[in-house]
């Protein structure tokens, strides 16, 4: 059972932690909304970046690569990114064995890992290789979405008690200690994200603008030499 030995049942309405949904509802239904959402995005943008590269194809530049080189501070954030990732993940698989200690039904919990891992994917290879415009997007649903959906969970634990379960291997206090944790971890994720891409937009916007024009002067300097070899018609 996805939600055994709980006060209430699935149903959305809840008489115990109204106006928040039934426990087992938030758990099956509300918790994996945003990974569904991601999910459901990501498809859409890579058909809508594979579109895009199509119409701005542009041969003359096709074969660059930016390699900028990142500073101390960049790389010290990107570690502290994916420990974040690290931390809910490990702060997720406590409170789903914690609930399995009590018989208690784990619903639909261990999607959010589906979550955490393509973000972290999608950040590692900055939107698989490039190949996925708005990437970020994506990323912003699920840490975004993650955040809410634990606030909610953790207003719906404190109005059915804080001081429920007490005794138990998994008191309510404890529990909503837990997803607070997640909740203020998903929000600093949220914030990296945000931080760090406007870093790689603002350095890589950069260095294309400095291959293009490296190339554009020597296409100019071939055409010069080019013309240099012949005498001028006019003498």
């Amino acid at each position: 059972m996805l939600c055994s030995n709980r006060p209430e049942g699935f149903g959305p309405h809840s008489t115990i932690s109204s106006p928040i949904p039934t426990s087992c509802f938030v758990d099956t239904i509300m918790i994996p909304l945003p990974v569904w959402l991601a999910l459901f995005l990501l498809p859409l943008l890579i058909t809508f970046s594979l579109h895009h590269r199509k119409l701005n194809f542009d041969p003359s530049t096709a074969h660059l690569r930016t390699v900028a080189s990142r500073s101390c501070i960049f790389v010290t954030l990107q570690v502290l990114y994916y420990l974040f990732i690290i931390a809910n993940i490990l702060m997720l698989t406590l409170e789903i064995v914690r609930l399995e200690l009590l018989h208690f039904g784990i619903g639909l919990l261990p999607f959010a890992y589906v979550g955490l891992l393509l973000g972290a994917g999608l950040h590692a290879s900055e939107g698989f290789r490039g190949h996925i415009r708005g990437w970020q997007a994506i990323n912003g649903v699920l840490w975004i979405g993650g955040m809410v959906v634990s606030v909610v969970q953790v207003v719906g634990l404190d109005n059915e008690g804080i001081n429920g379960r007490k005794g138990t291997k998994y008191p309510v206090s404890d529990q909503v200690i837990d997803i607070a944790v997640m909740a203020g971890v998903y929000a600093a994720i949220a914030l990296l994200e945000v931080g760090l891409g406007l870093w790689n937009a603002k350095r890589d916007g950069g260095r294309r603008e400095s291959l293009k024009s490296g190339v554009g002067g020597v296409a100019h300097h071939e055409m010069t030499d080019y013309g240099a070899g012949y005498p001028n018609p006019a003498l």
